[in-house]
């Protein structure tokens, strides 16, 4: 009886009347059934839930639909930007007080598109050509997906202008809310009272709920594991947000219950867009905000120059023209490509290359290190161990692979290069880094100018199969009887060592006796048992090669 009289009243979304919570279906269907009108035209379930006080680490929930009215609402047909009561103001007042309200925030998020015709870049996927999400947009669906792409390419970005452009013109009728979350927070009980908000949206809005979750490759096999029944069932509609390549990171049973889009780096005429709109932006506050009497300006090539440093990161980028901006704020002068270099290098003690030590791009890169020397391409192999150090890579890992492709690669054509690949590494674990550097070059180089030969690559692997499989009984063969030791009078009764003929008590060591055992000679034909036979190299000609000599 306590527990009816004390259960939680929540506001009616259409008549916002105190209704208990276990009775608010019934009332819905009798309120709206009357045609009563809405106490807040704007209202929905979410603005009012919203409308609470939240602990800062639950997720954000963003209503799309609460925004697309907004923004709506704020101008007249004719154009006018009216305020709440009405009155026209003038155009400047309307981007002042637009900017008092977001100049607090960092550059890239004051120019986060509001459409997804704003959106730049990733055209392969939203271009009304060719664009496969685009078509799913068109038809009114938000799919369960996973982005993949390097930092600063737009994932959550283009996560909220999915569902807010859905709810613009929603062709089936379904209509979505957005709660955004990251895999660096979102707990496994956070999780399941997301999935219990969700059903409730739905069953009282009938609005489907976009689960986006940002660094999702850094959830745990559990916490993906929760996400596969909701998923599923399509209870939610999931949106994750990956860095690193979803076949490593993610498990298969999420993958295959999700739609996977590869987002790539922006171009440099893209990136310059995005800058172009950025000096605007900034030019905006200095004029209205800052009260700043010159413009910021910036010719074409420091633009392209913020790109080339920022690799494709349109966030580092556009921090990289804030800081410029902070600069020269009271410097009316045009700044030059010199004066940015300067600005930039005297603030940013590491600008380094994109790469991430423990992902996708490490192997990648250690992967086309090891091609180039084994091409020998010198030049190539220079360009990556350099993009390696500079990216934060452990170079006693660059040291470990080289001593293996002394091996694998040079092998019998010259030994000297594996004592070489040892000291390398001996040279990094006793000086380190900066001053290994030219240890680490001068070994790359080496390895790249020396002959080539997999010879012994080959023979140790054949050699490695054979015995995987017990082909012509290899691993199941007894050791010849001659050839085993005999450390004891009772080993030497039952014949061990007998017969065995100590090759340099022979001239040159050349005696007339068998090594392998008799099994694997009865089984094999002569020429299989000779591992180490065979070109150093492979025997193909490539095609472009000779077209490329002759042109």
């Amino acid at each position: 009886m306590s527990q009816s009289k004390n259960e939680q009243l929540i506001s009616c979304p259409v008549c916002n009347c105190k209704i208990k919570y276990s009775a608010i279906n019934d009332h819905l269907d009798k309120c709206t059934s009357k045609g009563a009108k809405p106490a807040n035209k704007g209202s929905t379930l979410t603005s009012l839930l919203k409308s609470k006080r939240k602990p800062a680490d639950e997720p954000e929930v963003i209503d799309v639909e609460d925004s697309i009215k907004r923004a709506k609402n704020d101008i007249e047909p004719s154009g006018k930007v009216l305020t709440s009561s009405k009155n026209p103001i003038s155009k400047s007042d309307q981007d002042l007080r637009q900017l008092q309200k977001i100049i607090h925030q960092p550059l890239s998020e004051k120019l986060r598109p509001r459409e997804l015709s704003e959106y730049v870049g990733q055209q392969h996927i939203i271009s009304s050509e060719h664009g496969v999400l685009y078509n799913y947009v068109r038809n009114g669906t938000i799919p369960s997906m996973i982005l993949w792409g390097p930092p600063g390419v737009g994932k959550t970005t283009l996560a909220r202008l999915l569902t807010k452009t859905v709810n613009q013109d929603p062709a089936n009728g379904v209509s979505y809310t957005l709660v955004q979350t990251s895999a660096t927070k979102a707990t496994a009980q956070q999780l399941r009272k997301i999935f219990d908000d969700s059903k409730r949206e739905f069953s009282l809005t009938k609005r489907l709920t976009v689960v986006f979750i940002d660094e999702i490759h850094r959830f745990n096999k559990g916490q993906q594991d929760l996400l596969l029944p909701h998923v599923e069932s399509g209870d939610i509609v999931l949106i994750g947000a990956t860095t690193e390549n979803p076949s490593f990171q993610l498990n298969n049973a999420l993958m295959s219950r999700c739609q996977i889009f590869v987002l790539t780096k922006l171009n440099t005429a893209e990136m310059c867009m995005v800058l172009s709109r950025g000096v605007s932006m900034l030019n905006k506050c200095r004029h209205l905000v800052w009260k700043t009497d010159h413009p910021l300006r910036l010719d074409k090539k420091v633009l392209e120059y913020i790109v080339e440093i920022s690799i494709g990161d349109t966030r580092r980028a556009l921090n990289l023209l804030e800081m410029i901006e902070v600069s020269t704020r009271k410097d009316p002068r045009e700044l030059t490509l010199d004066s940015v270099r300067e600005i930039i290098h005297g603030n940013s003690s590491e600008l380094r290359t994109y790469y991430d030590q423990k992902g996708e791009n490490h192997y990648d890169t250690i992967s086309a290190f090891h091609k180039s020397i084994r091409g020998s391409d010198e030049n190539a192999t220079l360009y990556y161990l350099a993009r390696m150090l500079q990216g934060g890579e452990d170079p006693l890992f660059i040291a470990r692979r080289m001593i293996r492709i002394a091996s694998e690669d040079v092998g019998v054509l010259d030994h000297s290069l594996l004592p070489l690949a040892v000291a390398a590494h001996d040279a990094v674990m006793k000086v380190g880094l900066p001053e290994a550097d030219l240890s680490l070059a001068h070994c790359s180089v080496a390895l790249a100018r020396a002959p080539k030969s997999v010879q012994l690559y080959r023979a140790w692997k054949a050699v490695n199969t054979r015995l995987r499989e017990n082909h012509d009984m290899f691993a199941s063969a007894d050791i010849p009887m001659h050839l085993r030791n005999a450390p004891t009078k009772l080993m030497t009764e039952l014949g061990y060592a007998k017969d065995y003929k100590y090759n340099p008590d022979f001239v040159d060591g050349k005696v007339a006796q068998d090594y392998f055992p008799h099994e694997v000679q009865s089984n094999s034909q002569r020429q299989d048992l000779q591992f180490m036979r065979g070109p150093h190299l492979g025997e193909k000609h490539d095609p472009e090669l000779f077209e490329r000599d002759a042109g």
